[in-house]
């Protein structure tokens, strides 16, 4: 270790013996000033940035300051805008409405008094006793003008039609190759109109409309209690599109001599609203489609399990089927069913309602249970016709029309349908081989080849069933549309 000099020495001992005292005094005097720097310095940068936090909110609180806010006049427009759209959805509601005037017809023979009171009626009014009264007393007169209306024979009523008591072209049991009773046929499938049956009773008919069909649909016209007002607007509505294809039917078999060469030879089913509603739409789940049975097995056309019980239209599937909760009461037509299968009278079943549908307030309500579908074919309940937006602006009626008819004139009815003044959508096309009255193609169970009256042969006849909606306009609503007042309307709108 160096030697320090002896000049240092006893400054050097000084601070040894007394170092602690020296930096007790020197630390503070050091570090004191350094923390008063340090934390005028931190204070300084907080307070610079709390002043731009609080000028930027003060900038945003601004805004509200502003006399003319720019968010004000952006929902300024978009309202006009939406008022806009409501004015021109109302606008083509009414066109809608206008184009449909033509269907809406009265007829004549209700008298002056009830055109005036029903064409005068709004939305939720109700028509006077007396004329609910005459509407019932009308109505069966009513369905029984759309036989001659097609160009059938009427036999809505037995002995209506002379020569022709059980005529039904209906399909029957499938041992039958799927007929029942076939016009054109000797002995007990009947006679064919235009025949020498037809000829001896003075029939001019071209087409056979099923007599069991017809009675069908007298029956749901023929009430024991009085009408409401509402009974009485849907059960017209249904008469017009009745019309609608009798009109279509008719068209079809214009410039015919007889049904020999008639391109519809017989209607066996025709309905619209309840009876025509699926349950499945599209059929998906009931069992439509059969496979046939090969060459010599059993069962007739259809082998195995596939064969439907007899009588039963494959389209309504087997009993139990599709997992549907099944039809909801509607007192027109015989009550609901069960999943798969048909109602009361209307859809050739033994009534009752399903446990399973839910109840509806009134008879009103109950009237309304699934005329009408969407635009995916599920039926409507009345609380969603009441709800749904879509529902008060379009009544998308379903129909099921079967018919035998000439299969080169397919293309034909399908044009006349599409090109109808009023919209229809036929969504289901099926040309069923188990249903073919040419029976081309043979085998066990083969159904023998349609005859026209006069002994001739109709090899292209096959059984085509048409499924699908007519688009009818309720009366025009601005408050269906979301604001307003009803427009015009009147024939008060079920």
């Amino acid at each position: 270790m160096p030697q320090l000099p002896e000049q240092i020495r006893p400054y050097v001992a000084a601070i040894a013996k007394y170092h602690f005292w020296i930096l007790a005094a020197i630390v503070p005097v050091v570090l004191v000033p350094m923390l008063m720097l340090g934390t005028g310095s931190l204070d300084a940068l907080i307070g610079g940035q709390r002043s731009q936090i609080e000028n930027r909110v003060s900038a945003l609180k601004s805004v509200q300051g502003i006399a003319e806010h720019p968010n004000e006049g952006w929902s300024g427009a978009v309202e006009t805008q939406t008022e806009k759209i409501r004015e021109e959805t109302l606008a083509e509601w009414q066109k809608f409405w206008e184009t449909q005037q033509f269907l809406r017809s009265w007829p004549q023979r209700l008298g002056d008094d009830f055109l005036k009171a029903v064409t005068a009626l709004k939305p939720g009014g109700s028509l006077k006793r007396d004329l609910l009264l005459r509407y019932q007393n009308t109505a069966p007169e009513l369905v029984r003008e759309l036989p001659k209306r097609m160009g059938a024979d009427d036999f809505m009523i037995e002995g209506a039609a002379p020569g022709a008591a059980g005529l039904d072209v209906g399909p029957g049991p499938r041992g039958l190759g799927g007929f029942g009773q076939r016009p054109g046929m000797s002995g007990e499938l009947g006679q064919r109109p235009g025949g020498a049956g037809a000829a001896a009773g003075g029939s001019d008919a071209v087409v056979a409309w099923s007599a069991s069909d017809q009675k069908r649909l007298f029956d749901s016209f023929k009430w024991e209690k009085p009408p409401s007002t509402t009974q009485v607007l849907l059960a017209q509505e249904e008469l017009w599109v009745y019309g609608l294809f009798a009109d279509v039917i008719k068209k079809m078999n214009e410039g015919a001599a007889g049904a020999f060469n008639a391109p519809v030879s017989s209607v066996i089913e025709l309905a619209v609203g309840y009876p025509a509603a699926e349950e499945q739409p599209g059929g998906q789940g009931t069992g439509r489609v059969f496979i046939p049975a090969a060459t010599g097995a059993g069962g007739g056309e259809f082998g195995g399990e596939g064969m439907p019980p007899p009588g039963m239209d494959p389209g309504m599937g087997m009993p139990g089927e599709g997992g549907a909760v099944g039809r909801p009461l509607n007192p027109r037509f015989g009550g609901g069913s069960g999943p798969g299968m048909g109602g009361g009278p209307m859809m050739g079943g033994e009534g009752g309602v399903d446990p399973a549908a839910a109840p509806v307030a009134s008879l009103d309500d109950q009237l309304k249970e699934w005329i009408y579908v969407d635009f995916s074919g599920k039926p409507l309940t009345a609380a969603e016709l009441a709800t749904v937006p879509a529902a008060k602006m379009v009544h998308l009626m379903p129909f099921v029309l079967r018919v035998t008819m000439d299969q080169r004139k397919i293309d034909a009815l399908l044009a006349d349908l599409a090109t109808s003044a009023v919209p229809i959508d036929v969504r289901q096309v099926r040309i069923n081989p188990s249903q073919q009255a040419g029976g081309l193609g043979g085998g066990p169970g083969a159904a023998p080849a349609p005859m026209d009256g006069s002994g001739g042969i109709r090899p292209f006849d096959v059984t085509v069933e048409l499924r699908g909606t007519v688009g009818l306009s309720p009366p025009p609503d601005k408050n269906a549309i979301g604001g307003g007042s009803p427009a015009s309307g009147g024939e008060g709108g079920a």
